[in-house]
């Protein structure tokens, strides 16, 4: 069979595989990275090649290049912290949310009031001709994007909010300032892939891979007024859940 070319150039490639290895911990944290000519010879290809491929990862912040020092692999410690917290209920939950706030830096995108995508009015239960507020914000952790968040609020809760108060503010705390009282929260995780919007915002390519977190907040009538939509640098976020035993809950699969 004829060779099949791929229309991907293959320093992309290259890029590519270099960042799976970095994001999966191929290569420890503040470790060097093996020479151009080193990686050359391993994936076949010309130092050039190689060359434009770290420059990518650079690009990211995934490696840092030193005159003199070579090619090092970013330190993630903090990062690899906010991993490490474990979600099982409201209360770890906004612990959880209170961590990240401390740990990371907030820039409002935007804030106006308007229709919302038709998932979005399904979600809350509300008409798609309803006017919802919507605040658009990007997280930074250690001067880069961490992460993208779009909120939709009922028209009584989001009101209130204001440019200054987002830039400092976690949003879980602003729409209970509010007077919200959150009794449930359902959370679903995706894996999804850059589009141009998100690229733009966190700093990344088109199609690189993205978390999507979506959270949907209830009252307590148990009716829906906030929901988010958050976008998380693969290379950036991690969720992890511990599940344990429960006495006197065992049980047996049925032949």
């Amino acid at each position: 069979m004829p060779e099949v070319r791929s229309p991907t150039p293959l320093y992309h490639r290259i890029y590519a595989v270099m960042r799976e290895r970095i994001v999966k911990g191929y290569y420890p944290s503040d470790a060097p990275v093996p020479s151009e000519a080193e990686l050359a010879e391993s994936f076949s290809v010309s130092r050039i090649t190689i060359r434009k491929a770290m420059e990518m990862l650079t690009a990211e912040g995934l490696v840092t290049r030193t005159r003199g020092r070579g090619t090092y692999i970013t330190d993630r410690t903090k990062e690899n912290k906010l991993n490490r917290v474990v979600v099982s209920n409201i209360n770890s939950l906004f612990s959880y949310l209170n961590a990240v706030g401390k740990s990371t830096r907030l820039k409002v995108v935007s804030l106006d009031v308007g229709e919302a995508p038709p998932r979005i009015c399904e979600q809350m239960g509300v008409l798609p001709t309803t006017e919802l507020v919507r605040a658009v914000r990007v997280r930074s952790l250690d001067r880069r994007p961490y992460s993208l968040s779009t909120a939709y609020l009922l028209p009584e809760i989001g009101e209130t909010l204001n440019r200054q108060d987002l830039a400092t503010t976690n949003m879980i705390d602003l729409v209970q300032k509010a007077g919200a009282v959150v009794e449930k929260v359902e959370q679903t995780l995706t894996a999804t892939l850059a589009d141009d919007y998100a690229a733009k915002h966190l700093e990344i390519p088109i199609g690189a891979p993205l978390m999507l977190v979506n959270r949907l907040f209830f009252n307590s009538e148990l009716k829906p007024f906030y929901a988010a939509e958050i976008f998380y640098r693969a290379d950036r976020y991690e969720y992890r859940v511990s599940l344990k035993r429960e006495d006197g809950k065992d049980f047996s699969l049925g032949n």
